[in-house]
């Protein structure tokens, strides 16, 4: 496709605006990602900041709980005491105060850690009333300072031998179902060990503990997964129970550990989408440190980039063909504009010519048409007064002579014209008579070629209103000029049509058409291709019909037909 105005700066803008609007497209396609990354990014540390917060609240619930269950026992295993100091440790009493109060059972040992059996003697009534232990003989007050022992959590009974005196054990509370506290008795010289049934306490951390919560929050939308690792990338909580105690192997997760600060990144695991993983370092229990591991789901982020991405690219590419459409309006109209310029500048270069040319023009006329008028007369009184004898070949050479006298004298009214300014006499004009005096006047010479004339007139034309000399003269010229373009015969058609004010007259003809390189230039001065002639003829034609405020256009081609049209404006209410 042909554009028009020049491509290359066209072509040019198009390639620049492609670029910024592909620039835009990636600019906006990047925001939208570090907004979506930032947005996930401050959820995940939302999330964290909430569960290690929740968390260390559980812990000290759990805490409070396991405390108060504590001092519940110390008060249970000191009223126990209280009542010994009346009665003797008899095991069905003690199992049967251990149901009243809820209590999985009661141990009384002696100082070596055995069930404490009182030496049988008869005490009397005073004895026991003033709180001497049954058996024992003597005051308990050398027992007050033995230590209070607890077991769950930190203190447990020996598992080979649950008679064995409590020891230190590191076991944790969830792992066993009984949880107890041993004081030293002053009724006698020994221990009062009590124990509960722990299901309850566990029960309570479980339902609070970090486990739990965990698994909650992994259940959300857009979690993929949450774990807690301790300081040797061991996991103590998962969204995944199954996951629990299992070792984790990924050297960032140790750098995140190393470095203490939070970290994020884009991971992909098993070979599915990726996730956003941010990994926020805890402290644990003492100096002991973790690591709080939050998958978020890239998905939704995948879904509003891509939303955001098409709607950019839609976005782009409308500011894309707007652009190209501007571009090309802009183009064209500048193009037009410079075109018209050019026709302007040359125009004025044609018209500035023509005044030159038609100022020398009429001086030269004016020295040349004395010497014909002389020559011209006297050729007159030649053939009138000095007639010799042999008059035949006398005239002829006369004839000779007063012909090429009268060329040049057309020749000379042809620069004239060119010089002086054209006087219009405009009248009403039928254009079908018009163009009937125009084939009358060149259908002889026509005949004798052997080219036939052809009319194409419209019905009802609009009256011309015109100089009818002048417009015969154009008519006439672009109608010799067509018969001389064919000397081997042909057609010469001569037309007329009117359409939105303005009357077309044609005058085609069927010879050999013009050269490309000599049409634009026909209507220039001394360009013909005629052997005969100044090539003056178009020019003139050109000059009158502007004269009108019309215009004159040529269509031709090598081998092509050669077609003329005159174009003047009418009055398009006046029919004739």
């Amino acid at each position: 496709m042909k554009l028009p105005f020049p491509p290359r700066y066209f072509v040019t803008s198009m390639l620049l605006l492609s670029a910024l609007v592909a620039l835009f497209v990636v600019s906006v396609a990047h925001r939208t990602q570090r907004e979506l990354s930032s947005q996930l990014e401050e959820k995940g540390l939302a999330l964290a900041e909430a569960l290690e917060t929740s968390s260390r609240n559980a812990i000290l619930s759990n805490a409070l709980m396991e405390e108060m269950i504590a001092q519940r026992l110390l008060d249970n295993a000191r009223l126990v005491d209280q009542l010994l100091r009346f009665r003797p440790p008899n095991p069905e009493w003690l199992k049967q105060l251990a149901a009243a109060n809820g209590l999985a059972r009661i141990d009384v040992l002696d100082r070596d850690g055995r069930p404490y059996a009182p030496p049988v003697q008869p005490l009397g009534m005073m004895g026991r009333m003033m709180g001497a232990v049954p058996g024992s003989g003597r005051d308990s007050d050398e027992h007050r300072d033995m230590m209070v022992y607890m077991w769950g959590r930190r203190w447990a009974p020996s598992p080979k031998d649950e008679s064995a005196p409590p020891t230190i054990r590191d076991q944790k509370f969830w792992k066993g179902s009984v949880a107890g506290v041993a004081v030293g008795a002053r009724s006698f010289p020994g221990i009062i060990a009590v124990h509960a049934d722990a299901k309850y306490v566990l029960n309570f951390a479980k339902e609070i503990g970090v486990q739990r919560q965990i698994e909650e929050l992994g259940r959300q939308a857009g979690i993929e997964s949450i774990a807690l690792l301790d300081q040797d990338l061991m996991v103590v909580a998962h969204s995944n129970p199954e996951r629990v105690g299992q070792p984790e192997t990924d050297g960032a997760l140790r750098a995140a550990l190393a470095s203490r600060r939070v970290s994020t990144r884009l991971v992909s695991r098993d070979g599915e989408n990726q996730i956003y993983e941010i990994v926020r370092p805890l402290a644990l229990e003492g100096d002991r440190k973790g690591l709080l591991r939050i998958d978020l789901s890239t998905a939704s982020m995948g879904r509003v980039w891509r939303s955001q991405l098409l709607a950019a690219m839609v976005l782009g590419l409308a500011v894309l063909g707007l652009g190209i459409l501007g571009l090309a309006a802009i183009f064209y109209t500048q193009h037009r504009h410079l075109a018209e310029v050019k026709a302007l500048e040359g125009e004025v270069e044609r018209r500035e010519r023509l005044s030159t040319l038609g100022n020398m023009a009429a001086a030269v006329a004016h020295e040349i048409r004395n010497p014909l008028n002389a020559i011209s007369m006297g050729l007159q009184r030649l053939r009138v007064e000095f007639a010799p004898a042999e008059a035949d070949e006398y005239r002829r050479l006369l004839e000779v002579a007063q012909g090429e006298v009268r060329r040049l004298n057309t020749i000379v009214e042809e620069f004239l014209s060119l010089a002086r300014p054209l006087s219009l006499k405009p009248e009403p004009i039928q254009v079908a008579a018009l163009l009937d005096a125009v084939v009358g006047l060149v259908e002889h010479e026509a005949g004798g070629a052997g080219i036939r004339i052809e009319r194409e007139i419209s019905r009802e034309l609009p009256v011309l209103h015109a100089d009818r000399d002048r417009m015969n003269q154009v008519l006439l010229n672009l109608a010799l000029n067509g018969i001389q373009a064919m000397p081997d015969g042909g057609a010469l058609i001569l037309g007329a049509a009117a359409a939105d004010g303005t009357m077309t007259l044609t005058v085609e003809d069927t010879g050999p058409g013009i050269s490309p390189d000599l049409l634009p230039r026909v209507f220039e001065p001394y360009v013909t291709t005629k052997t005969k002639g100044l090539g003056l003829g178009l020019t003139i034609a050109r000059r009158i019909v502007e004269a009108h405020g019309g215009r004159i256009e040529v269509e031709s081609g090598p081998g092509r037909r050669t077609r003329f049209r005159v174009m003047l404006p009418v009055d398009g209410t006046n029919h004739g």
